[in-house]
Parts: structure tokens; C-alpha cells; sequence
């Protein structure tokens, strides 16, 4: 990936496009491997759940972000979950700086939706996800637009992960009835 970069900044003109290629495909390998280790994590841990701060773990993944343009509003409360908690921020967030276009704003909202649970909201104002794709999009390798490839699997580790911490996941329009005016993922934690 380091030499990758050094070569785009010493190559010009049809050479350097070949680089930066190279350095888009080094990207996703290694993106690819992360999911995939964090899905064996998923399998072979059998930890118990535990009491974690969700505003800090939300704090946090939203400061690996600094070019993306995140408001928040959070609360004070304890969730039931473990260490890989982190990941559906990563993947959320993440997925709106790959396809959120130019100037996209994320709002990440947390709720209390009763005395025993929260609802987290990561929205966008991206190009949104058409309604028959809402579903589909957290089948592993599934992308929107019914296209499978060997990404896809972000969506599919924030499904195993709410559903390990009993709750679940899914997309709506930001805007009801609108799906061209952004994507809202909407999950449910228990409060510890």
C-alpha cells in the first residue's frame, strides 16, 4: 500500500492511473480481510455480553471520520454488548464516506425507545437505497442493486452483531417516501 502511494506520486499520465488501480485494489483486499476476520471473531468468540458505554464507542468511531461532515446527539447509557461494537458504527459511517457523494452529512442519533432498550440512528443525506434493496443489502456479498461481489459484507456484520446483542437492524428512507434523499439505519440495542 506505501509503495503503491510512492509510485502514484512519482508516475504521471496513464502509468499513474495503473497505480492508483493497484492502490484501489490493495484497498479493498484489505478491506475484505478485515471483514472477514471480524466475521471469524463473530463465530469463535463466546464471551459473554457486558455493560459498554454507547456514547463513547459512538464518540470514537465518529473521530476516525474527520472529513466527513457527522452531527451527533447522543445520551448517557450503558448497553449489552462486546468489544466488536465498534464495527457497526465502522461500517455504517464507513459506508457513507464510500457512497455518499460530494458534501453527504451524517446525523448519528441516539434514542431511548423504553425502559428496555435504545434506538441508534445513522442517517445520511447520499443518494439513499431504493426500496427493494433495503432488505437485501445485509445478505452477505449482496449489494444494492441486486449486484453480488466479494464486498458486502459490512451490512452483513452489523446484522450479526445486532442480532447477537438481541436486537436488530434495518434501512429506511431518511426522508419517508423518499429514498433519493438518503438512507437511515435504524438498530436496536438492550440497555444493560
Amino acid at each position: 500500500n506505501i509503495y503503491a502511494d510512492f509510485l502514484i506520486d512519482e508516475l504521471d499520465g496513464e502509468p499513474a492511473r495503473h497505480a492508483r488501480k493497484l492502490k484501489d485494489g490493495i484497498k479493498k483486499s484489505i478491506e475484505i480481510t478485515a471483514n472477514v476476520a471480524t466475521i471469524r471473531k463473530i463465530r469463535e468468540t463466546r464471551a459473554g455480553l457486558t455493560a459498554l458505554d454507547l456514547d463513547a464507542i459512538a464518540r470514537d468511531e465518529i473521530a476516525h471520520y474527520p472529513d466527513l461532515c457527522i452531527r451527533y446527539s447522543g445520551l448517557p447509557v450503558q448497553v449489552l454488548a462486546d468489544d466488536l461494537l465498534p464495527e457497526v458504527f465502522t461500517n455504517l459511517i464507513g459506508n457513507t464516506a464510500k457512497h455518499g457523494g460530494p458534501g453527504v452529512e451524517v446525523m448519528v442519533t441516539v434514542e431511548d425507545r423504553d425502559e428496555e432498550t435504545v434506538l441508534v440512528t445513522v442517517a445520511d443525506t447520499g443518494p439513499g437505497i431504493p426500496d427493494e434493496a433495503k432488505e437485501t443489502i445485509f445478505h452477505r456479498f449482496e449489494r444494492e442493486g441486486g449486484r453480488r461481489g466479494s464486498q458486502g459484507l459490512g451490512l452483513s456484520i452489523c446484522r450479526m452483531l445486532t442480532a447477537r446483542y438481541g436486537g436488530r437492524i434495518w434501512a429506511e428512507d431518511r426522508v419517508a417516501g423518499c429514498p433519493g434523499e438518503g438512507v437511515a439505519f435504524r438498530f436496536i440495542l438492550r440497555k444493560a
